[in-house]
């Protein structure tokens, strides 16, 4: 089972976020029509299918801490017979889905919002007149009101938006009487006075067919093309959007480091033996500053303007402690790692930023990390490079900390997801009505909420003790 929630939390972490992504899409940029039908009640479907397969994780292999999902990737990491630790792999093993997982939820909190902001705000169907009178040979023109009726305001100032009934009269085709055409629309300041002028779609031989209008021509033609919000308004939605975009890839990159493919180790590589010794906090100074590779973490010198701190997996070796930020929760993985040995090995890289690195344990797994650019420079000034043996008989096993996360996920947050589901199938149904913003706002809290209502149960304890962290400084 342990393998299968791993496949579960990847597909979920793949699907999940590609539906996301497909229905606001789908709903903000398509015309209304059998695609956007098609393309839109799909994506819905499989993110119900990941709330059902995290779901069934939960159910048939039970639900444990995010502690206890650390201490089963690590057992799944560990080889059944230990090296003896004179030789390292020849080859190292990719990692790219930590940096998808963040990533991932990075990219979904601001997809879901402006997935719900749309729905909610977005018109469902284009309607029957709208639809009879794209099919045709329509033209766009501005009409005096000949009446105004059903006016309902969005706040009580005079220039606050406002829909209402508005009448205008359709030329007749062969120069008869004007035909009167009555539609709804929605005005962003105050209400259009009888004489004052609309943009209105109708059908020139077809004044039968009714009209259609609004406060701009951009209005109408979205009304036409059935699409849920105005061109300008989905405009400024999808660069907001994208910005959002940019920024989860920003934050991916940032807590992980950027996704590493397989890599085969060379004699430019640099190698140490280490033992996890603990998790500590390391201060990394800014570049240039001569303090910036002290070893005291706690050094009033160390908070400086543009230092930065951050927890850290302390790892004793013969140059000193050298710290290894891990793309997981250093004090749940600390009490695992702590006392394990093997070797801290990365290959060179530039003065600036975080070098990759690996910490490859002698049972058999690989923890991917990064080591702060100054200690890797410190460590090749302080030592000289010294010959080691490459087995390329010898394999490891990737340490996935946050692998096994489907079988972490509160079971309010579940519910959450189910309803927020739910929500977003009721809002892309074709009917209008007050209930949708109400609707679109639960669906947007609806995950966030039945957590912190559920989290009053407590969560389950951890299956196994944890080894007490042995706290040692940074360097």
């Amino acid at each position: 089972m342990s393998a299968g929630a791993v496949r579960v939390g990847r597909g979920v972490t793949v699907v999940g976020v590609a539906g996301l992504v497909v229905l606001a899409g789908g709903w903000l940029l398509l015309d209304a029509g059998p695609l956007r039908t098609a393309v839109v009640w799909a994506a819905v479907a499989a993110l119900a299918g990941c709330v059902v397969a995290l779901t069934g994780t939960v159910l048939r292999a039970g639900r444990v801490t995010p502690a206890r999902g650390y201490e089963l990737a690590l057992d799944a990491a560990r080889a059944p017979a230990p090296a003896t630790g004179a030789a390292l792999p020849a080859v190292l093993h990719g990692s790219r889905w930590p940096w998808a997982r963040v990533t991932a939820v990075a990219l979904a909190v601001p997809t879901a919002l402006v997935l719900f902001c749309t729905l909610g705000a977005g018109t469902p169907d284009r309607g029957a007149v709208a639809g009879r009178i794209a099919d045709a040979d329509y033209v766009i023109k501005e009409l005096p009101v000949v009446a105004v009726g059903g006016v309902e305001r969005a706040g009580s100032s005079s220039r606050a938006s406002s829909e209402a009934d508005y009448t205008v009269r359709l030329p007749a085709p062969h120069g008869g009487a004007a035909v009167p055409a009555t539609f709804r629309a929605e005005v962003h300041r105050g209400v259009r006075q009888v004489g004052d002028t609309l943009p209105v779609a109708y059908v020139p031989q077809r004044p039968d067919l009714g009209a259609v209008g609004a406060d701009t021509r951009s209005a109408v033609e979205a009304q036409l093309a059935g699409r849920t919000l105005p061109y300008g308004t989905a405009a400024v939605a999808g660069v907001l959007w994208a910005v959002a975009a940019l920024a989860a890839f920003c934050v991916g990159t940032a807590v992980t480091g950027p996704p590493r493919g397989g890599r085969r180790v060379g004699k430019d590589w640099t190698a140490l033996r280490a033992t996890a010794a603990g998790v500590a906090e390391h201060v990394e100074r800014p570049t240039g500053d001569d303090a910036g590779t002290g070893t005291d973490a706690g050094a009033g010198a160390g908070s400086g303007k543009g230092s930065a701190r951050y927890a850290c997996l302390v790892l004793h070796t013969d140059t000193g402690d050298v710290p290894l930020r891990l793309a997981a929760s250093h004090r749940r993985a600390a009490p695992l790692l702590t006392g394990a040995a093997g070797w801290l090995l990365w290959k060179p890289a530039g003065p600036r930023g975080k070098v990759p690195a690996d910490f490859v344990a002698d049972d058999g797994w690989q923890l991917p990390g990064r080591l702060p650019a100054a200690e890797a420079a410190r460590i090749a000034a302080a030592r000289t490079p010294a010959p080691f043996t490459v087995d390329t008989a010898r394999h490891t096993r990737l340490l996935e900390l946050g692998s096994h996360w489907a079988r972490t996920v509160p079971a309010g947050v579940l519910l959450g997801a189910a309803v927020s589901v739910v929500a977003a199938g009721a809002l892309l149904l074709p009917v209008d009505g007050g209930w949708r913003a109400w609707t679109a706002v639960a669906g947007a809290v609806a995950p966030l909420l039945c957590w912190m209502i559920t989290g009053l149960f407590g969560a389950p304890r951890a299956t196994t003790p944890a080894a007490p962290v042995e706290a040692g400084p940074a360097a």
